[in-house]
């Protein structure tokens, strides 16, 4: 049995509380009572986020209003901005249990780790990369996207002791943040996966995403490595880089389609490594060589990694295939910006298909301030192989109304009342579909489950 992450007497003494606290071990840290089981210490956060943080999911109550549930599930302590009534497991009491109780709990567990950490943030693809790092023995990653102001410490907080490695994603809100986050990580290699045109409505230019995005060098201690792609400036930082990408110390030599597998030789450094990646989309194919130099960075074995590569899966709503009634649907709709969307395409493109169409839905691309529409007449240039187009937003009329003859399936202008049934109709056997658009186009209104509803009942 593996030791506890905690016990609630080292909580106590990391957040200096007062008082005598037990030896009860800890399993697990959550900030969310519907995710409390037993052995879990609950941190009860404030609904409206301190700190200057923003959160897109602000709730109008406080965590501490669901104490009695989070006992009742089985928590063995919590940490509170003031002591609960009838509540009869320990209680860590702090002025703020985000900044005080939460991310001084996190200081404590990365101050107790002296593995290798690799911080990672990116305009596109960091889960995905920070999937391919996970699969690196006895790495410990967050979990699904937890990489906002609460995501990132409650991964320290889990993270386990004995790992050979911590990988911890970085996402941002406003500006600023991801330097906090990277401060509190402390990582000793920060990735940067990529710069797009993401965020352009809160930061303006492609120079201030650039800009935010290597600010996660500040959290580097003074002989930390930054990983970065090739061609991508930061002159912010006057220490080691370590790149990857075209003419790059880390590169793809060829690659060769098997199926739906990629056969990839890179060069690492000075030495050739061959792995496979399935399925072998374009994209991924960047995403494991930023994962394998930052493992290079990290003075780690990325001939441990490669063997690896081709046994991790895809995330829900970031390609996950399902075939229906010879129909096959690819999910992709946890998210788009321009980079993601023109890598999903060519990602189908690159399909060998026996008797169907190639078919793209898409959804507006959000967030990319006023040259949004330009954004999204832009994937024109990217359609070519694709047979058929169904438009979704009103940001992608303006994609649809360029559409050559015959390639515009439809559009359709509110995705909420966007009917599942109205797209399977126009789907026939040996089609392939690939659904994509920002998270509020298709993934918040549950599109695709209600796809594949409508093509088993036409099946």
């Amino acid at each position: 049995m593996s030791a506890p992450i905690w016990t609630v007497a080292e909580v106590a003494r990391a957040l200096g509380a007062d008082g005598s606290f037990p030896d009860t071990s800890i399993d697990f840290v959550t900030q969310d009572s519907r995710l409390v089981k037993p052995g879990s210490l609950f941190v009860a956060l404030s609904g409206t986020p301190s700190g200057g943080f923003v959160s897109a999911f602000a709730s109008a109550r406080d965590g501490w209003e669901f104490a009695d549930k989070a006992e009742a599930s089985g928590a063995v302590a919590m940490i509170v901005p003031h002591e609960i009534k009838g509540i009869r497991i320990p209680q860590i009491v702090v002025k703020d249990t985000l900044i005080d109780g939460l991310w001084g709990l996190a200081r404590a567990a990365r101050a107790r780790f002296n593995g290798p950490v690799i911080g990672l943030t990116g305009s596109a693809g960091k889960t995905s990369t920070k999937e391919f790092l996970a699969a690196y023995p006895n790495a410990y990653a967050s979990p699904s996207s937890f990489n906002n102001f609460w995501g990132v410490p409650l991964t320290l907080c889990n993270a386990r002791p004995d790992a050979s490695l911590w990988v911890v994603e970085m996402g941002m809100n406003q500006k600023g943040e991801i330097a906090r986050l990277s401060e509190l990580t402390r990582p000793t290699v920060a990735l940067v996966v990529n710069v797009q045109p993401v965020h352009l409505e809160k930061l303006g230019s492609l120079e201030a995403i650039r800009h935010e995005k290597v600010s996660i060098a500040l959290g580097l201690p003074e002989g930390g490595v930054l990983v970065l792609p090739a061609g991508l400036k930061a002159s912010e930082w006057k220490g080691k880089v370590v790149r990857f990408g075209e003419h790059a110390e880390v590169h793809e030599v060829a690659h060769a389609p098997h199926g739906e597998s990629w056969q990839i030789v890179a060069m690492i450094g000075k030495k050739e490594l061959a792995f496979s990646l399935t399925p072998g989309a374009p994209h991924r194919v960047q995403n494991a060589l930023a994962a394998l130099a930052a493992i290079r960075a990290a003075h780690l074995d990325p001939a441990t990694l490669a063997i690896k590569l081709d046994r991790v899966g895809i995330m829900t709503g970031r390609g996950v295939e399902q075939a229906i009634g010879g129909i096959t649907v690819i999910d992709d709709s946890f998210n788009g910006n321009p980079a993601s969307v023109a890598a999903a395409l060519q990602s189908l493109q690159a399909r060998n298909i026996t008797g169907g169409r190639r078919i793209a839905v898409l959804g507006d691309m959000l967030e990319l301030g006023n040259d949004a529409p330009n954004y999204h007449t832009a994937l024109l240039r990217h359609l070519d192989g694709i047979d058929a187009v169904y438009c979704v937003g009103p940001l992608m009329r303006h994609l649809y109304d360029v559409l050559p003859a015959g390639k515009g399936l439809g559009w359709h202008d509110d995705p909420a009342t966007l009917k599942p049934g109205e797209v399977a109709s126009l789907l026939k056997a040996g089609d392939v579909v690939v659904v994509k658009g920002s998270k509020k186009m298709f993934w918040v209104n549950k599109f695709v489950p209600g796809l594949v509803a409508a093509l088993q009942a036409k099946a």
